[in-house]
């Protein structure tokens, strides 16, 4: 149902013609929960990001601005035009986001008494000004109490930043669902993770809508239904849940069956959970290969596949295994390459991944790949640092074209100190937001610095240093992590002011104060700090014996190095959880057990990587008495999880800990590795996978691990 509000306009009396007046009353319908069947179709069918896939950037955003703004003129009552308009420009084109700012909130200005420009000035002014930002939602709220979008706002508001308030997130998520009990709106959703008492209503609300809806877009909802369920149902359950899956899965496949190669692997997701067979499975994706042969979906069968059949090493360093390896997978991604044009990622990305680190590689094959790359991502992605940095990386790695490769690193500076400044300008960052800015800001400088020196002095041009003399020879950093590629980078610069037997001591405290030693990847072992400080010791004259002892690492004091681990700034939850077997874990009972609690979903890449060395570890763990492994799964589809453990073969403990970590850490990367003293106090936290073998990985983790009881 429509909302209407009453409002006055002092010059509604020129539009009607009627000078005698000066005011009128005339009412504005707000929009609903759910856009208008004219804006949705726009929506789905001209807007849709499939679509935008194939597009270059440039012409998609210029597409996409141009389709919203016609829809906000011919529909101006309708919110969802304004909601993705604001969000593309902020994200996609950063430099036009200010004007955008100007033009909504004077819409909010110039209508005080209409709760949909109000809230459109309150979503455009977040974390630009987000003191008005409230303002004006709180008005929105006020003059249209059942308003549902301003309450959605204020949620978004509070979420986090140094504003996070976990009482008027609630107040708020609940407002918004309140009005609109199935709303899909991927931001309400997302917040609804800080509400568990309320996602089972939402669940079951949005059930009965779903149970209605004939619309194949629009049963695509199911998918975010099945999530809910699963996350606030008990493990015991899940059985019944997945049955229910299969009945939603029949009325759907009734009411589409030939549906298109996006529809038939939705299905294939909804059918995992449901516990299909493994024949259903793959009879369903040979259907989609054969019916939709060029596809990324196909694409994605087809890989997946080939990995399941050909297996990587398990040792990282085993060179001619991985060779074998690599070379095989090549053979195969050429393959790929000409059979499944519309997938992007192979079509624009993974032959230079596939290349990067091969040594033998010729500098004609090389450029080749890398003008691909650079030309996707020049055409086909918003600007951003990375690619710059990625493709410098290579060249410099190679030895090629280092004039090229510091025009790369200016381009990719300029980037950088873009976007830190609009970072910074947000008024709604915490202080450990602030902190990991600047730190993501510094790490980003520091590594095109280390390049930028390598290829100046392939290029014999060490004028071409100066742009990151003043930082790279600026105060030492407080942070551990920092302090071995600063002294790289000092080694790297005098040796370019041919201050050699300064670069020698200077690569001497950077061996010395890394974190970890270098691992080997994919049978090869880069250590280029290593690399370059023998170069230099040659150069000097130094001989092969002196060198093994120059080199030899120092013995390892007691304390046990940090490696990639950090101390936490928050506490652990207080939890009390079911692990997908049923069986309740409670952190108040773990106490006097040494806890690891790993962090991880089935889509992450880096836990694909690292999940069969935390499998082959917690076999050995599990039976001693003082160590505990723990897993939290993320996934929002937590029914993809069994399955996917079931075909993996793991045994380790899973906890569904999704709204868990959300609601903590207010989103979240992973894997992550948590370490929890016998006391319960959360001491490390390992973030990203860095490789390696499993000696490796069981080393470091046993020895952090057993480290908690002689560092109580």
């Amino acid at each position: 149902m429509s909302r209407f509000l009453a409002v006055f306009f002092p010059l509604c009396a020129i539009s009607l013609s009627l000078p005698s007046l000066v005011q009128c009353q005339i009412k504005l319908v707000l929009p609903d929960c759910d856009p208008s069947p004219e804006v949705r179709r726009v929506l789905d069918e001209k807007l849709d990001y499939e679509l935008f896939d194939k597009m270059k950037f440039a012409e998609r955003t210029a597409y996409e601005r141009r389709i919203l703004e016609e829809l906000i003129a011919k529909y101006p009552r309708e919110i969802a035009s304004y909601q993705r308009l604001i969000q593309e420009v902020r994200y996609s084109e950063p430099d036009a986001f200010p004007a955008l700012q100007d033009r909504f909130a004077k819409f909010a200005a110039d209508h005080p008494e209409d709760p949909l420009a109000l809230t459109v000035g309150g979503i455009v002014l977040m974390r630009k000004n987000t003191p008005e930002s409230i303002r004006l939602l709180e008005a929105a709220k006020a003059s249209a109490p059942d308003f549902p979008w301003a309450s959605l706002a204020l949620a978004d508001v509070y979420f986090s930043g140094k504003r996070a308030n976990n009482v008027k997130v609630a107040e708020n998520i609940s407002a918004f669902f309140a009005a609109c009990p199935a709303s899909t709106n991927r931001s309400a959703q997302w917040i609804l993770n800080k509400n568990a008492p309320l996602q089972p209503k939402v669940a079951a609300t949005l059930r009965t809508k779903l149970e209605k809806e004939t619309d194949p877009r629009r049963l695509r909802y199911y998918e975010t239904l099945w999530g809910l369920e699963f996350r606030t149902r008990p493990p015991e359950e899940h059985d019944a849940l997945r049955k229910q899956i299969a009945l939603d899965l029949r009325r759907m496949e009734s009411l589409n069956p030939k549906g298109d190669a996006a529809w038939q692997a939705f299905l294939i997701k909804g059918h995992k959970q449901s516990s299909a067979s493994r024949e259903t499975i793959t009879a369903m994706e040979d259907r989609l290969v054969k019916e939709f042969p060029n596809t990324g979906e196909a694409s994605r069968i087809v890989q997946d596949r080939w990995r399941k059949a050909h297996k990587e090493p398990e040792d990282q360093s085993d060179t001619e295994a991985w060779a074998k390896y690599d070379s095989t997978y090549k053979e195969a991604l050429k393959g790929w390459i000409q059979d499944y044009p519309d997938d992007t990622s192979l079509q624009r990305y993974d032959w230079f991944s596939a290349i990067y680190d091969e040594a033998k590689l010729s500098e004609s094959d090389g450029s080749t790949a890398l003008d691909h790359f650079l030309h996707a991502t020049r055409e086909y992605d918003p600007p951003e640092a990375w690619a710059l940095i990625i493709a410098a990386d290579f060249l410099t790695q190679h030895g090629w074209q280092p004039t090229r490769t510091i025009d790369l690193l200016n381009q990719a500076r300029t980037l950088v100190d873009k976007q830190a400044d609009r970072d910074l300008r947000n008024d709604n960052l915490s202080e450990d937001e602030v902190k990991d800015q600047k730190d993501g800001e510094i790490s980003l400088i520091r590594m095109i610095a280390g390049i930028l020196l390598k290829a100046a002095k392939q290029a014999g041009k060490p004028e071409a240093a100066q742009s990151v003399r003043a930082f790279v020879e600026g105060p030492f950093p407080d942070d551990k992590k920092f302090k071995s590629i600063y002294w790289s980078n000092r080694a790297r610069l005098a040796a370019l002011d041919n201050h050699k037997q300064d670069a020698l001591a200077y690569y001497q405290l950077a061996l010395q104060t890394r974190s970890e030693p270098p691992k080997s990847w994919h049978g090869k072992l880069r250590d280029n700090e290593m690399d370059e400080a023998h170069v230099l010791w040659k150069e000097l004259g130094g001989t092969e014996t002196a060198w093994a002892f120059w080199s030899k690492p120092l013995a390892k004091g007691a304390e046990l190095a940090e490696g990639h681990w950090e101390k936490p700034t928050k506490e652990i939850p207080v939890f009390e959880l079911s692990d997908l077997s049923g069986k309740t874990w409670r952190l108040k009972e773990l106490g006097g057990k040494t806890l690891l609690i790993n962090l991880w979903a089935t889509w992450c890449g880096p836990c694909n990587e690292e999940l069969p060395h935390l499998q082959r570890f917690y076999e050995k763990v599990k039976d001693r008495p003082e160590i505990q492994v723990l897993t939290f799964n993320v996934d929002e589809d937590l029914g993809m999880v069994q399955p996917y453990l079931k075909d993996k073969g793991y045994t380790f403990p899973v906890v569904p800990a999704y709204s868990t970590v959300v609601s903590l850490l207010n989103g979240y990367a992973i894997p992550q590795n948590w370490i929890v003293d016998p006391r319960g106090t959360w001491r490390w936290t390992q973030l990203g996978y860095s490789g390696g073998s499993d000696s490796d990985f069981e080393k470091d983790m046993l020895d952090r691990l057993e480290s908690m009881k002689n560092n109580p």
